[in-house]
């Protein structure tokens, strides 16, 4: 398969779960019914207020990073890349805003919270890791993206806590956020060419890094399962404090896998794991070459 095969994917999979998470969350009673569950367990002092992590991502901001993405890029002299990853960023905020305005919530289920499908701020944390990680030489990556991971994970919490979401509305956000880092990566410029800083990313910290995000993802996706049973089971259906974990652990595995896929879709190159093999090799062979030099010296001096 081709390099930019597996990106194609990802932009496929994001651009059809759009359409398929508000169709079942938004557009049907229970669907809508089981995420105002979870919003009946943000408390009233709670509702719609915010805290550092949601105030963070603004238009300022956003534009700040943008730049910021591109000047690194241009220090790297890898300025198509730093604008193909200004491109994730602003092509997912606008996404994500065309989609709130289009995607409208028909009242079916006695709703007294209007729609917010998708979420702007979960979609503008999830596509800014992705931008800062194309610009990043390979070896600082494992950082950024534990640190991106968990800043975007914060993010979502805080917006189901404070009810600005559902969790329909991050796991759309992060498939847009998904569509475009994939859209972009197929159809856009190599970001590792195989300069120094690129090709000396190790696999132990990306596996380390893998293993971080797919245990992390299970035990949110099981938490938020217990939770859910728990809410529909206890006090007939209307734990809305169980319902509220759900929610908040659900957004939390969705940001969690879609980093984890993105960034095993992004591993080390087979490429650069050959160089490496090979380069181990040759040292190899240097090391036998000079051990069978220094015996036949010695036998030499024997004789």
């Amino acid at each position: 398969m081709s390099r930019r095969g597996p990106w194609i994917a990802l932009a496929a999979l994001g651009f059809v779960i759009v359409p398929l998470v508000y169709a079942a969350a938004v557009l049907t009673p229970m669907g809508q019914r089981v995420e105002d569950a979870a919003l009946g367990g943000v408390r009233d002092s709670d509702l719609f207020g915010s805290d550092t992590a949601l105030n963070v991502i603004s238009v300022p901001v956003i534009l700040l990073l943008v730049v910021v993405i591109v000047a690194v890029a241009f220090a790297r002299r890898r300025l198509a890349v730093g604008l193909s990853a200004a491109v994730v960023v602003l092509a997912s905020a606008a996404t994500s805003t065309l989609v709130k305005r289009i995607a409208v919530r028909p009242e079916i289920a006695q709703s007294t919270t209007p729609n917010s499908f998708p979420s702007g701020h979960a979609t503008i944390a999830l596509a800014a890791l992705f931008a800062v990680l194309m610009v990043t030489p390979r070896r600082f990556r494992p950082a950024i993206a534990l640190l991106g991971a968990a800043y975007a994970v914060f993010v979502a919490n805080q917006t189901v806590v404070y009810g600005w979401h559902r969790v329909s509305d991050i796991v759309g956000a992060c498939a847009i956020a998904l569509f475009w880092v994939g859209v972009v990566r197929a159809v856009g410029p190599r970001v590792d060419q195989g300069e120094r800083g690129d090709r000396d990313g190790l696999v132990g910290p990306w596996r380390v890094v893998t293993v971080v995000l797919v245990v992390a993802s299970a035990i949110a996706l099981a938490v938020a399962v217990v939770a859910l049973v728990v809410g529909i089971v206890s006090a007939g259906g209307h734990d809305h404090g169980a319902m509220l974990v759900a929610g908040r652990m659900a957004s939390s595995a969705s940001v969690l896998v879609v980093v984890a896929t993105v960034w095993v879709v992004d591993g080390p190159s087979r490429t650069g794991r050959a160089e490496a093999d090979g380069a181990g090799a040759v040292e190899d062979a240097f090391e036998r070459d000079a051990e069978l030099d220094a015996e036949r010296d010695t036998q030499r001096d024997t004789d």
